[in-house]
């Protein structure tokens, strides 16, 4: 999942983008979230894939 960062002067937000077959979702949140997510969705990922191999 692509990642990315908005910087306004001394604020800073993350952008988490989704890409379905209708096209890019991005949104921002907090960096601190971005990160969590991330690292959930990564994990939901790797157990689909698993699961489509047993």
């Amino acid at each position: 999942m692509p990642t990315g960062m908005l910087i306004d002067d001394e604020t800073r937000v993350g952008v988490l983008i989704f890409e379905t077959a209708e096209g890019n979702f991005d949104f921002a949140i907090n960096l601190q979230a971005v990160e969590v997510l991330t690292k959930a969705l990564n994990k939901i990922e790797l157990e689909l894939r698993s699961s489509k191999t047993h």
